[in-house]
Order: structure tokens, then sequence, then C-alpha cells
């Protein structure tokens, strides 16, 4: 099939565009799961989870500043998502798990993680400026099939999005913890009868969703740029995502993570990068008024 030089010039562009979407839509899939996972296990919301992908990208960019880059990313990936692992779990223990003693506490502790938001971000600037911060290509070069050109960067990105995808799906569905997790998350008072350590699981989770949007926030940032208050962009994201695909329901996060990816990418190209976010509270304010339960979740 013979095209115009205007017709393939554009197929070449949607093509582009396809693949943003769908690179951007994998990580933002890995963040979903996990911001899904904190709020179907504790019901509340972690308005802190764009200052923790800020976090990782931070992490990931000392750590290369102090060694040289010596490993590679596999030596930032060792080192960093059990770092950030260590952080969620240590800031649950100490800040998150005194307000489950009170009243309503859910609504206190998301106040808390809006609190801590603001903190770490201007922390970010007073400690790193205002200047941003990149990270290098995971790997350089393209890979040429005929006139489309897939960056190897974009490639890996997808990668390691969908296997820590599928990680967390296997330790969900084989471990004993991430069983316990699921318990805990369909019915609480069930099973603390049957001896789950429920505080245990609450800090677990915390800790395994902040990892989560680390290792999101080092892939991103590799694309994109570090910057103190960059969190809060990510954030509305992911509350858009959580909020369309339907709050507490992983599979409906995954969903709207890559329809999110895909509309922020053909948005970007159709009208430019500036128009995204209103097309994503366009995006929220239709699913709050059509089906405020979200694309999975129950009605």
């Amino acid at each position: 099939m013979n095209f115009s030089e205007d017709t393939r010039y554009l197929l070449l562009e949607l093509t582009d565009v396809i693949i943003s979407g769908l690179t951007n839509g994998s990580v933002y899939a890995l963040m979903a799961v996990g911001l899904t996972l904190v709020y179907g296990v504790t019901k509340a919301f972690n308005f802190a989870y764009g200052s923790f992908f800020n976090l990782g990208g931070y992490f990931a960019w000392l750590m290369i500043l102090a060694t040289g880059f010596i490993g590679g990313y596999f030596s930032i990936f060792i080192a960093v998502i059990p770092l950030m692992f260590a952080v969620g779990y240590g800031l649950e223990k100490a800040m998150v798990a005194p307000l489950r003693k009170r009243s309503d506490w859910e609504n206190k502790v998301m106040m808390l993680t809006l609190g801590l938001s603001l903190f770490m971000d201007n922390l970010y600037a007073a400690v790193f400026g205002g200047r941003v911060k990149s990270l290098p290509a995971i790997l350089e070069g393209s890979l040429i099939i005929g006139e489309i050109v897939l960056n190897y960067q974009d490639i890996m990105i997808f990668i390691l999005s969908i296997s820590g995808i599928l990680f967390f799906g296997w330790v969900l569905n084989n471990t004993r913890i991430g069983m316990a997790v699921q318990a805990v998350a369909q019915n609480p008072e069930g099973a603390k009868i049957v001896g789950i350590p429920q505080k245990r699981i609450f800090a677990s989770t915390f800790a395994i969703s902040t990892a989560m949007v680390g290792f999101g926030g080092i892939l991103l940032s590799q694309k994109y740029f570090i910057s103190p208050m960059s969190g809060g962009a990510i954030m509305i994201k992911a509350w858009v995502i959580t909020a369309f695909g339907g709050m507490g329901s992983i599979r409906g996060g995954l969903y709207a993570a890559f329809i999110i990816g895909m509309l922020e990418a053909l948005v970007g190209w159709l009208f430019g990068m500036s128009y995204t976010m209103i097309a994503l509270f366009i995006l929220l304010i239709a699913t709050l008024v059509v089906r405020p339960q979200g694309l999975m979740g129950k009605g």
C-alpha cells in the first residue's frame, strides 16, 4: 500500500505518540498498583506519593554522583529500592501508626501525608536547589524497524515496569505476606480474628508502595527531569488514575494507567503538553459525574 509523504509522516508521528503513551502508561501502572494497594488495605489515601516518586529519583541521582555510575542501573536498583522500602516502613511506624489509635484516623492520615508532601518538596528545594536534575538513559541507541525508530530507553522502561508489576502480582498471590495483605484488604475484622498481624501488614503495605513509586521515579526521571515540585504533577496523575480505575481496584488502576498514558500522549501531540493536565481534570470530573465508582470499582 502506497501512502503520500504527508500520510506516512503522520503515521510515523502517531506511532511515536503510541510508544510514548505505552512507556509512560507502564510506569503509571507500576505506581498505581502501589497507591491502590495502600488504599485497599488502609482505606486512607497517601498524598505524599508524588514526593516519594521524587525521592527515588533524587536517591538515584545522589548515588550516580557519589559512585560515578559504577555498576550502572543494576547497582542503583539494588541499593535504592530497598532504601525506599525502609523509608516507607520507618515513616509508617513513626508517623502513621500512632494515628490509627484515634477515631477517624483515615482522614488524619490523609492530612498527615499532605503535610509530609509539602515538607518533603520544600526540603528538596532547600537541599538540591531549584535547578532540575537529570538521570542518564538506562540504555543508549535505537532499534530501527523499517521507518519506525524505537529508543532502547523506552523499551527498557516498559520492560522493567511490566516486570515490576508481574513481580508484585507474584508476591501478592504466592507469598504469605501477599495473601495476608489480600486478607486484610478484603476483611480486616476477619483477618484480625485469625491472627494476621495488622500493624505489620499496614507497615509492609506502605513500604511496598513506597518502593514501587520510588522504582517508578527512577525509571521516569530518565525521560524527564527531577525538580523539587514535580512530585505534585505525579500526585495529581496518581489520584486521577486511582479514581478513574476505581478506588482500591488494582486491575482498574492498571487499565486506567495505560488509558491515561495514551490520553496524555495524544493530547500533548495534538494540543501541546500544557493541555495534558486540563485533559486529566476533565476526565476526572467526567468519571465522578458519570461513574463515581470508576472503571472497576464496586457500585
